[in-house]
């Protein structure tokens, strides 16, 4: 199949076009790299930790600790705790490693914990399939569902990321920063080129497992209390930053003590879910076996196939597949 067709779900995913309000791999990047730079901290450590912030959708798209969602089956208190864990360790590696003068490791664990800080805010714990069935429908219709393109997601991503690095900037207060201008520098490139400008997302393939996964939510409220679990969170990476390494927990031996305050109720009317852009990009994969693409009532079926030529598809199926300098040899924060 042709490879532009292939691009269509990771578009409709991550790429483009983006909603004002979408927390998407772009805006993971410029919330980080401005309050980086708000609170004095070098420009070229800000570039590289915003270039991994960005990429952790990539690096670790799997891991859905990293994305403060659990796994279809885990317990909450469980996949809490993961998160949890994930940023206190993360924190520390930053003090020691910025103390040490290794500023990219540095920058790629501050990346890597404040994607999951950030993204906690949108999924607020939920299953990939419950995910998949928002991102889906919001992809399909018009309505406005998806946890990533709510406005109350980017307004606590924005006040989560300047109370993170206003710690941070504190906790490297006297971090002597000899030679970290040189971290963007592309050596392969006769030092001319960027090694901060490009980043990675994941592939088309990524993006159709993952809508297709929509078929496996039960229609029940998947995710956590997001006050408690996200206070803990920022929590959690103040004590790394620290030292204290504590082991935290979101529960406290209570598993019932993070469910959702107001949990939704159950979406039953979970049928006939896909649409034309989905189904021709991913060849059917996404949709529900009892719906044929041509068959869906609403949505992008309804829409006209000259949506492939807009302008905003091309440009994004153009960022997505022009050639990445991507050197996986040397990304020390690649889990």
């Amino acid at each position: 199949m042709a490879r532009w067709l292939l691009a269509l779900p990771l578009l409709a995913v991550i790429g483009a076009p983006e909603s004002a309000w979408a927390l998407k791999p772009g805006t993971h990047r410029e919330l980080a790299e401005v309050a980086c730079a708000r609170v004095g901290l070098p420009d070229a450590f800000c570039r590289r930790m915003g270039k991994q912030t960005f990429e952790t959708d990539d690096l670790e798209w799997e891991d859905l600790s990293a994305h403060a969602q659990r796994e279809l089956g885990q317990e909450r208190c469980e996949a809490a705790d993961a998160a949890l864990a994930r940023v206190d360790s993360l924190a520390a590696s930053i003090v020691t490693r910025a103390r040490a003068g290794r500023f990219e490791e540095a920058a790629v664990a501050l990346g890597r914990a404040l994607h999951t800080i950030q993204d906690e805010c949108a999924h607020h714990g939920m299953t990939n399939q419950e995910h998949a069935f928002y991102t889906l429908t919001e992809q399909c219709t018009d309505a406005d569902v998806s946890p990533d393109s709510q406005p109350a997601a980017l307004r606590c991503a924005k006040t989560r990321t300047t109370a993170v690095m206003e710690l941070v900037a504190t906790a490297l207060a006297n971090v002597q920063w000899n030679g970290v201008y040189d971290l963007c520098t592309d050596y392969q490139h006769d030092n001319q080129g960027d090694a901060c400008a490009n980043a990675s997302l994941p592939s088309p393939f990524e993006a159709c497992d993952f809508l297709a996964e929509h078929k496996n939510w039960d229609g029940l409220d998947s995710t956590w209390d997001p006050t408690l679990v996200g206070d803990e969170l920022v929590k959690s990476f103040g004590a790394g930053l620290a030292g204290e390494m504590a082991t935290r927990s979101a529960c406290g031996g209570n598993p019932n003590a993070i469910d959702p305050p107001q949990p939704h109720a159950p979406v039953h009317d979970r049928a006939g879910l896909g649409c034309f852009t989905t189904s021709l990009g991913c060849l059917g994969k996404v949709d529900d076996d009892s719906t044929a693409p041509e068959a869906t009532a609403a949505g992008c079926a309804a829409t006209s196939p000259s949506i492939l030529l807009g302008p905003s598809i091309l440009l994004g199926l153009a960022a997505a597949f022009l050639p990445r300098r991507r050197r996986r040899d040397r990304r020390p924060g690649r889990a």
